[in-house]
């Protein structure tokens, strides 16, 4: 079992990992979370992991070192991309893994950043993020060489939205989406519901 350096306890929250990018939550930090994650994983004998992230600038860095963590341990990742953090939590029963991490600064200024976390169908909080800062405290991983690959969700999460919701009449919305990561889905979903939709800020 390998000591590992010091990593912010601050961190670790109640219901996520939440931190400054590059202070408080490094790449380095967010690779070793991911061996963390990975471990626990492998303990209660899940073998792949979902992520997604959300659109922030520090989001594909943080995913990529998340992933080489999780694969470290011996646990396969399927990367999603840039989705919001609810289509995240679809991929990982669509995909059959029943295990996720958004990569998201959820509410938080810009320079925030952090991980929502599922096993087994489980959302980690509380005690449970307190064993994963255990887990990197202490170097206590598993070892092996985990596969990467990439999957989109998005046409599956809006069929099955599209199926259970039925509108009482048709209606013509305004969408704005402020330019965030919704405005890939948000318009198709409604115009799969029956909606007439004028976009905007949807790039």
């Amino acid at each position: 079992m390998t000591v590992m350096p010091s990593i912010a306890p601050e961190i670790f929250k109640a219901y996520d990992i939440r931190g400054i990018v590059d202070r408080t939550l490094t790449v380095e930090a967010v690779t070793s979370i991911g061996r963390a994650l990975g471990a626990e994983a492998v303990a209660r004998g899940q073998s792949a992991i979902v992520i997604g992230r959300d659109g922030r600038l520090s989001g594909p860095a943080l995913a990529v070192a998340l992933a080489d963590g999780i694969r470290a341990a011996g646990v396969d990742v399927i990367d999603i991309g840039c989705v919001p953090t609810p289509l995240t939590y679809f991929a990982a029963y669509d995909l059959g893994t029943m295990s996720c991490v958004s990569v998201t600064g959820s509410h938080n200024p810009p320079e925030y950043n952090g991980l929502k976390m599922v096993l087994g169908g489980e959302t980690l909080y509380g005690p449970k993020i307190q064993d994963l800062r255990r887990r990197v405290e202490e170097g206590d991983f598993t070892s092996g060489s985990g596969r990467l690959s990439h999957a989109a969700v998005g046409e599956s999460y809006v069929r099955h939205i599209a199926a259970d919701v039925k509108l009482a009449r048709p209606m013509k919305i305004v969408v704005d989406c402020g330019n965030g990561v919704a405005g890939n889905y948000a318009p198709t979903l409604f115009h799969a519901l029956g909606c007439e939709v004028l976009p905007l800020f949807c790039e």
